[in-house]
């Protein structure tokens, strides 16, 4: 095990119990499984259809599409048959089909009969479908079982253990033991950034440490978009979100990421949908900057800064160089004033409107940023010679999701340096109820409002 020159009171040992990312992996079986069921459908009309030549209702594929297939892909997220137990467990996942399609074949006999189509419906050829569709779905559905229990090795979720202290003598296992220093106290964006790398990939966080030390521990994993856990069994100075259980022990829930899976899904598929039609559109705005900015001033055309990103993993982001080179800040140490001598006269140009900012898209294509979320900052930036984070112990907390090109707090006005403690602390309120009050079309409004804001006063 490797050894740190840190005071160990404060390293952490982090115990791996489970391969990382699972999420991807439910996912494509998720995928897998709707599309075998859709096949099955499809297979079963092709067979009966066959032989139920003469019936209107069961006239091929086309109504298999157009009608039987939504009704039943809509039972089936309605009686959650793609859920966790519905992909692990065969006996949930085949009696869950069978309750979809029971449901599906009522919708549909109630839809023949309401159109006045009954007469014209081969009724032995409607149950032969039905019941040809449970069986082999139901065989679709236990394999699959089997199979997602293979792939997943028994477990929906991945879990990291995080010991605040040595690890227990019972606990130690040499093939995945691992320690790193990380002070929850009085966390860097270096040690933030480790400490994302570990836990970022994984389902779930089990937390053991002392009582003085669980508010620390709460406030840092509360930015960490991650579910939390702390193994206790008692506390009195931090707010539960819910109670879990883990090897027979109970634990406090008290850290759940902002967005679930479907949230991200959607949120990610407009990134790339929006990043990728706005680098096509702004291609001829962003070459004619890049000309300006070789011819104005020598030194490269981008300007590359480390920033904290989501999970306060660091990123590099990409702008449009707007100082002269010899006086580029990567750290953020200083902010940039209003009649700032560093700055070019494209740069000048370019930032009060914003241009600067569009190589972003770049980022947000690469999956560092998103379109819409709270602006990412520099490592070392301050307001009133006080770092950001010693500011507001809130901070950490903003990095949940992806930071975005543009967000709430730009909106409002809230731009331009950090002259002063309430600069940040107005930011950091607006980015943390952003996060509470997440919506897709809250994004596209914040988007639109966007366009009113690309020139303003604090632009410099």
């Amino acid at each position: 095990m490797n050894s740190f020159a840190h005071d160990f009171r404060n390293s952490v040992v982090v115990h791996f119990r489970s391969r990382p990312s699972k999420e991807v992996v439910r996912l494509r079986l998720v995928v897998l499984l709707v599309l075998l069921d859709i096949l099955s459908i499809q297979l079963v009309f092709v067979a009966v259809n066959q032989m139920f030549v003469g019936s209107t209702m069961l006239h091929g594929l086309g109504f298999a599409v157009g009608s039987v297939i939504p009704i039943f892909l809509i039972c089936a997220f309605m009686v959650r048959v793609y859920s966790g137990p519905g992909i692990l467990r065969p006996s949930a996942s085949v009696g869950g089909v069978l309750l979809a399609l029971m449901i599906s074949a009522t919708v549909l006999g109630l839809m023949i009969f309401s159109l006045g189509a009954s007469p014209h419906v081969s009724r032995p050829g409607v149950a032969l479908t039905f019941a040809l569709s449970a069986v082999m779905m139901a065989l679709v559905h236990y394999f699959h079982a089997r199979y997602a229990n293979r792939v997943l090795d028994g477990s929906l979720y991945s879990i990291i253990e995080l010991f605040d202290g040595p690890l227990p003598r019972t606990e130690r296992d040499p093939e995945v033991d691992a320690n790193f220093f990380f002070d929850p106290v009085n966390p860097s964006p270096t040690s933030f950034d480790r400490l994302s790398h570990v836990i970022g990939r994984v389902d779930r966080v089990i937390v053991h440490c002392s009582n003085q030390r669980r508010a620390a521990w709460a406030d840092v994993l509360q930015g960490m978009n991650v579910h939390a856990e702390f193994m206790a069994r008692e506390w009195t100075d931090i707010r539960p979100l819910g109670i879990g259980e883990h090897n027979g022990s109970r634990t406090v829930v008290v850290a759940r990421g902002p967005l679930n899976l479907h949230d991200r899904i959607i949120k990610r598929s407009f990134d790339i949908a929006f990043s990728a039609a706005a680098l096509i559109l702004l291609a001829p705005v962003m070459v004619a900057a890049a000309i300006a900015i070789r011819l104005d001033s020598p030194g490269p055309v981008f300007f590359i800064q480390p920033r904290i990103g989501r999970q306060n993993q660091l990123f590099r982001l990409i702008k449009f160089r707007s100082m002269r080179q010899d006086c580029c800040d990567r750290a953020g140490t200083l902010s940039t004033s209003r009649h700032d001598q560093r700055v070019t006269r494209i740069g000048n140009f370019i930032r009060r409107t914003s241009i600067d900012e569009l190589p972003q898209f770049i980022n947000i294509l690469k999956g560092d940023m998103s379109v819409v979320g709270p602006r990412p900052h520099a490592v070392s930036s301050t307001a009133e010679d006080r770092l950001f984070w010693d500011i507001d112990n809130r901070y950490w907390h903003r990095h949940a999701c992806r930071p975005g090109l543009t967000g709430l707090a730009q909106i409002q006005g809230l731009r331009g340096a950090t002259a002063c403690v309430k600069d940040l602390v107005d930011r950091v309120e607006a980015d943390l109820q952003y996060l509470q009050s997440w919506s897709f079309w809250n994004d596209v409004r914040i988007v639109f409002q966007t366009f009113k804001v690309i020139v303003h006063t604090n632009s410099f």
